[in-house]
């Protein structure tokens, strides 16, 4: 019977692996398509803002926009799950950080979608670097895309930002993504996404953001959301988008040096997604004041 159960096993699961392969390579075929999403938001946070991060400085900048990791003065180290829809195979991995310097902040961002019959990986290097009310960033990652048994690529995938403090309340933030129009296939290009976003802090309680982006190949999508500190080190949030049918919501908590951000995304065909980051901050930056 074990033996009968062997043979089930492998041949569903070579049906599977076929049926996956098979639909995959329909899906290189048709431009600007991608399994993961790409580029996919990362961090609870920005989920539970409806990912309109682009004029936001804080620990997700490293994936959101560079130019904020100029503004940002500590130390994060941090890690995100996300599980779409409750599909096995659709999960993302990531983990980042950053290390401030006198002379500009750097840091890291891993990725990583999917299972062994496909996955994308990103390793990304940052540096941002603010300069009074305004701040610049870059972002060089390696991105690779992979088939079990079937075909892996690679390409050097670009990032740009820039950030400022139009006051104290308002920041304006601008992003590309793969300005060079990187390739990982002939006929398949990586999207060229532009974003332009806008934060207002009425108070120190609430936050306010929206963001307008544009896929060269698809049509505008404007996102909006909202953070309220209900109380201190607690935070509610919530979102939406023009795009889809697709609500956010989150909350975030702070426990000394460990902060806590969750987040829940629904889409009207595919269902529910749940985001969940931990991140450590470590010391302020201080920067040394010259004699001069």
């Amino acid at each position: 019977m074990l033996k009968t159960l062997a043979v089930y096993y492998k041949s569903d699961y070579c049906f599977h692996k076929l049926t996956f392969s098979c639909c995959f390579i329909f899906i290189l075929k048709t431009n600007n398509i991608w399994a993961s999403g790409e580029p996919f938001p990362i961090g609870a946070k920005s989920w539970g803002i409806g990912n309109a991060t682009t004029a936001l400085a804080d620990r997700n900048s490293i994936f959101s926009n560079p130019a904020g990791l100029g503004f940002v003065q500590e130390n994060f180290v941090s890690t995100s799950y996300h599980a779409r829809y409750n599909i096995s195979g659709l999960q993302t991995l990531a983990l980042s950080g950053n290390y401030l310097t006198k002379f500009a902040n750097l840091g890291f961002g891993i990725e990583r979608f999917g299972d062994k019959l496909y996955n994308e990986q990103k390793v990304g290097l940052v540096m941002g670097k603010s300069m009074n009310r305004v701040a610049l960033g870059v972002k060089i990652s390696y991105f690779q895309a992979a088939i079990e048994n079937f075909a892996a690529k690679n390409t050097l995938l670009t990032e740009f930002g820039i950030m400022t403090k139009l006051s104290s309340k308002v920041q304006l933030g601008f992003h590309a993504y793969n300005l060079t129009g990187a390739k990982l296939f002939t006929s398949q290009r990586i999207p060229t996404v532009l974003r332009l976003g806008l934060s207002f802090a009425p108070s120190k309680q609430i936050l306010m953001i929206t963001e307008a982006e544009k896929d060269l190949d698809f049509p505008m999508l404007i996102k909006a959301g909202i953070e309220y500190q209900i109380v201190k080190n607690f935070y509610l949030r919530t979102g939406i988008n023009s795009k889809i049918n697709q609500f956010h919501f989150g909350f975030g908590l702070q426990a000394k040096q460990f902060i806590f951000d969750y987040a829940i995304s629904s889409h009207e065909a595919l269902g529910f997604s749940n985001h969940l980051s931990i991140s450590y901050q470590m010391s302020k930056f201080i920067p040394v004041k010259s004699n001069n």
